[in-house]
């Protein structure tokens, strides 16, 4: 029953996400624009996004077969944490850092754990990656081009296309395969 529902509400959020893509982008700017603030947000964002790639690409390994997947997610690990890594080097950043992750992703992380159909994991994290990288990417070109802080900005230009990459690797994943 819970696999129905779960199944049944994903592809509304991913049709609900893309119906409000102008008008998140949008709110991106606002949120981007002014004082400090933005720069909060940034950097919150950057580091919950990293760390929910991270962890979220540990789950699939620990359970999955699936070749590709699997290089796709041993990539995200390696790549976010390099992203991490490099973002904690900017002492613009080192204070804003959230402590852990956010609600919304902790319960993404919570349907990825509690899947038993190694098929159904491999679906949900493929649509998470893509969901993810979207919303990820959004924030990354906003500040990239309305950022206040210099260091951060420079970081959102820098990375923006790795997460672009991300994105469409992941959308891939989602394509039919051929033989």
């Amino acid at each position: 029953m819970r696999r129905r529902f779960l199944m049944a509400t994903l592809p509304i959020g991913t049709l609900a996400l893309g119906l409000a893509a102008p008008a998140r982008a949008q709110g991106l700017l606002n949120l981007f624009s002014g004082t400090g603030v933005g720069a909060n947000n940034f950097v919150e964002t950057a580091v919950i996004s990293d760390n929910f790639e991270i962890q979220s690409s540990q789950i699939l390994l620990a359970r999955s077969t699936h070749p590709q997947i699997r290089d796709f997610a041993q990539r995200m690990i390696e790549q976010h944490t390099t992203l991490s890594n490099t973002l904690r080097t900017l002492p613009e950043a080192t204070t804003r850092m959230p402590a852990s992750l956010d609600e919304k992703h902790s319960n993404l992380l919570a349907v990825l754990r509690q899947q038993d159909d190694v098929d159904l994991l491999n679906r949900y994290y493929v649509q998470q990656q893509i969901e993810g990288h979207e919303e990820t990417l959004a924030v990354y070109e906003a500040y990239a081009a309305n950022g206040e802080v210099p260091a951060l900005r420079a970081f959102a230009e820098r990375y923006a296309p790795t997460i672009r990459e991300h994105l469409q690797m992941a959308r891939a994943l989602q394509a039919p395969q051929r033989d």
